[in-house]
């Protein structure tokens, strides 16, 4: 259970979408509010996708990080360093368009054709293609849990 009292909030489903010319993407309607919305993205470069987070999650991941007793304060300052240098601010318009940063959709291989996959307290975005393999590949993983827990 997370320590934070307030619960995270969860973006379920998948769904395909088009970058426009602009970088934009607009967030499924379900997984906004009725205004513009703040968020985080950084580029999580191993699974090759961007990874958007509200500032409370970005806060909390941080302060996880600084609190756990297995990250010394020297790695603990060199990865607030790293993370906070590789994040960059977005806001959703009130079309829940979010633009994305051209550095970031470069870094990982974001154009044309994009996947929106949520998750707890987060949401990803993947090349179509490079989601469709993943999913492919994770698929035992999902199934040999589903089967742990009884689902």
């Amino acid at each position: 259970m997370d320590d934070d009292s307030k619960p995270r909030k969860s973006f379920a489903g998948e769904f395909r979408h088009s970058l426009d010319e602009k970088n934009r993407i607009t967030i499924p309607r379900r997984w906004r509010g009725d205004e513009g919305e703040e968020f985080i993205i950084v580029a999580e470069t191993k699974q090759q996708c961007l990874v958007v987070l509200s500032p409370e999650e970005f806060a909390r991941l941080s302060a996880q990080a600084e609190s756990d007793p297995k990250i010394s304060a020297t790695e603990f300052r060199v990865f607030s360093r790293q993370l906070h240098a590789r994040a960059e601010h977005g806001a959703s318009d009130r079309h829940g368009r979010l633009v994305l940063p051209e550095a970031l959709c470069q870094q990982v291989g974001l154009k044309g054709e994009v996947a929106l996959v949520g998750g707890r307290g987060r949401f990803e975005i993947w090349n179509s293609q490079k989601r469709k393999r993943a999913h492919e590949e994770e698929t035992p993983t999902y199934q040999h849990v589903a089967n742990v827990i009884g689902l």
